[in-house]
């Protein structure tokens, strides 16, 4: 706009599609696989946004055909728009900007139909049959029976939204011709994950009580009672759905502020000092969690909880020893039909039954922050090599964790042993009716003791993803140094060492009463990089015999070498739950006995034992890993357009073996044996990081054709 202001504007759209693909099955659909009967359109009508699957088909366990029986088909969407003004004023830079997006698109993630053929339903009886001598799954196949282990799914597809507005101001201001100071501000506000259909849930609201149930109390068994009390059990719990009034998933944070502040200082001409804070906030759409319950991958804004919107019917067991249902109609009318997917038609009563559920915290759900600060010092050394310290903190707080609201004390299981696991008759076998109770434990006549010892018995596994409240704390120094390209030869060489703990809980008995404590991380301490390029100086256009005739350069000139070496320390060690009787650390590990397997011992089966022992040890870490790969290659000049360079490249060029971690199950054979190639392996936060393949020396050539 003038010599000392800028204006910026872009905008973009995408559209994604990441699916895998069955079988076009045309405009028919499954009439091309049941001509005459369409007892599966209750459920693909229900089911906008699914593609229609070739069906997965098991024949006795050893021939599979048709679909996988998983399939993806994601089309996320999003549209951006972003505005920026800079503008010098006198000793101060300014900058701010606006930016506003939009996700949002179907997103479809899961198991399809499947059926099964068992060998045991063509048997010489349905009784524990012996499926090695009798019975064939082909045979079952051609007869078209079914047991009870198929099972059919129907629902609409995920369709994710999410709405984010940015706003930044920032000013670099220049104190002297030695020190420029910046000081910045940035706001993030944006929306729950919604569904314009309100097809999403808030989750269970656990202080609504529920009021057939406590005006009719299921009779708990005696043997419940005894061990938790008759003032136990808390008869709550009202599913939440979306609405036009509270359409998100949860209520958002609407201020979320993040300060940056830095400082640049000019020593000398040679050297420099940088020092920089700032504040980062997780963005709603990046909140992932591992799935505790199944039909997930993970929990993402691709894989949003959806319960109730999707149905899973099983085909309808064996009657005194014969199928009910035959492939050609695996869903009578008159024995098992097919019901319809209810979705929001459950109410407040989903998931009431004994059905697994999660959900958000529905209060103001703070993004994950991390506050980070570095320290850097560079100085450029003789030869054009620059060198740089730098210390990196990064302090995470109000980092998401996951809650199971309905576990059993692990310190009765501790002391009941085999007593909490005895079967009891079900308080809930025929309870109240299927509207206010639905789900599949009103119709089991018993079940385990220790499934009554909850708070809220008449659900599942209750588990509450985003709760905030863990810590991190990361810490690393680098060395680095560096040459450019200059002379026929570069180079970069770098030394990092990371310490870092994270919350979490180290036992059942803190996940119970959700206590959380710091522990370090297993990741490699120390980790070294090296790489560097060097042209041989031989040859025409090389420092020297730079007029060798041509068929002299064809064999001295024009080499290339480079290398790269990579180092890293041993992971450490992390053990299951066991019985420890000291620190396994050996001063001088081997293959076959990497740590002392006398001290780590396993629990005895059928006893239950609250964890006890350490994840890992001070001194007791994995193999080191390094691996050196170099690459020859040599140029050769055809005329003075027309270039052909051959170039060998060889992996592990020194054909080390690089051990991945000794097995670490104290009921393995090879418990506390290295014996297999690989790398170290570790997890930082909650993601799982590998130095992926690991083999043996690998050699490629090349030939390339430059004009």
């Amino acid at each position: 706009m003038s010599p000392r202001t800028v204006v910026n504007f872009r905008g973009s759209w995408d559209n994604l599609v990441d699916a895998r693909i069955s079988p076009v099955f045309g405009s028919q659909g499954w009439a091309s696989l049941w001509p005459n009967n369409p007892w599966y359109k209750v459920n693909h009508d229900a089911s906008k946004g699914v593609p229609i699957y070739f069906p997965y088909l098991n024949i006795g366990g050893r021939g599979v055909f048709g679909g996988p029986g998983f399939y993806w088909d994601q089309r996320p969407k999003a549209m951006k728009f972003y505005g920026r003004i800079a503008q010098q004023r006198g000793s101060h830079y300014l900058k701010a900007g606006l930016e506003y997006r939009r996700s949002y698109g179907l997103t479809f993630v899961g198991n399809t139909e499947r059926f099964f053929f068992p060998t045991g339903l063509t048997a010489e009886t349905f009784i524990s049959p012996d499926v090695r001598r009798h019975g064939d799954g082909f045979a079952t196949f051609l007869l078209g029976a079914l047991d009870d282990t198929s099972q059919v799914i129907g629902g609409p597809a995920p369709d994710p939204h999410i709405q984010f507005w940015g706003m930044f101001f920032q000013d670099d201001w220049k104190l002297n011709r030695r020190i420029t100071l910046s000081f910045g501000i940035r706001n993030e506000t944006e929306t729950a994950w919604y569904d314009p259909n309100y097809n999403f849930s808030r989750g269970l609201d656990l202080s609504a009580p529920i009021p057939e149930m406590q005006a009719n109390p299921p009779r708990m068994p005696p043997q419940a009672l005894a061990l938790v009390g008759t003032g136990f059990y808390r008869w709550n719990g009202q599913w939440l759905w979306t609405n036009k009034d509270q359409r998100g998933m949860w209520d958002p944070q609407r201020l979320a502020l993040m300060p940056r502040a830095g400082v640049a200082i000019r020593i000398d001409d040679s050297t420099a000092l940088r020092i920089g804070y700032g504040r980062f906030l997780v963005p709603y759409q990046q909140v992932l969690s591992q799935a505790p319950v199944p039909g997930f991958e993970t929990v993402s804004f691709l894989e949003p909880p959806f319960f109730g919107m999707r149905r899973f019917q099983n085909t309808a067991p064996l009657r005194d020893g014969v199928p009910q249902q035959r492939i050609s109609d695996p869903f009578p009318a008159d024995v098992n039909p097919l019901l319809p997917v209810l979705g929001k038609g459950y109410g407040p009563h989903l998931g009431r039954g004994g059905e697994p559920l999660l959900w958000f915290p529905r209060d103001p759900l703070k993004k994950a922050r991390n506050d980070r600060l570095s320290f850097n010092l560079q100085r450029q050394l003789p030869g054009e090599i620059v060198t740089s310290f730098t210390w990196f903190l990064n302090i995470g707080n109000q980092h998401y964790t996951r809650m199971n609201l309905n576990l059993v004390d692990p310190r009765i299981l501790e002391r009941e042993q085999a007593a909490a696991r005895v079967s009891v008759p079900n308080p809930f076998f025929q309870y109240l009716n299927t509207t206010v109770f639905p789900g599949p434990l009103r119709n089991l006549r018993t079940v385990p003791l220790d499934s009554l010892l909850r708070p809220y018995p008449h659900y599942g596994g209750l588990y509450e993803v985003g709760t905030l409240g863990a810590a991190e704390r990361y810490h690393s120094l680098e060395f680095k140094a560096q040459k450019a390209f200059t002379g026929g030869w570069n180079f970069l060489a770098a030394y990092v060492y990371i310490r870092e703990k994270t919350q979490q809980f180290l036992n059942e008995l803190d996940e119970f009463t959700n206590t959380l404590r710091y522990l370090d991380s297993n990741q490699p301490r120390h980790r070294v990089t090296a790489a560097g390029t060097w042209e041989l100086p031989l040859g025409r256009g090389r420092a020297y015999w730079n007029n060798l005739p041509r068929a002299a350069d064809a064999i001295v000139g024009g080499w290339k070498l480079t290398g790269l070496l990579t180092y890293t320390s041993g992971a450490y060690l992390r053990f299951p739950k066991a019985i420890a009787t000291g620190d396994p650390t050996i001063p001088n590990p081997t293959r076959e006995r990497w740590f002392d397997t006398t001290k780590i011992t396993p629990i005895a089966s059928g006893v239950y034992m609250i964890r006890t022992n350490p994840w890992q040890y001070p001194g007791l870490t994995g193999p080191r890993f390094w691996v050196i790969d170099a690459t020859v290659g040599k140029l050769f000049s055809v005329t003075e357009r027309v270039k052909v360079e051959l170039e060998m490249a060889a992996y592990n060029a020194t054909n080390r073996l690089n051990l991945a971690n000794p097995d670490l199950s104290p009921v393995s054979p090879n418990f506390g044996k290295a014996l297999f190639q690989g790398a170290p392996t570790a997890t930082f936060g909650a993601q799982t990081m590998s130095m992926g393949t690991v083999t043996g020396r690998q050699v490629e050539l090349g030939l390339k054709l430059i004009f």
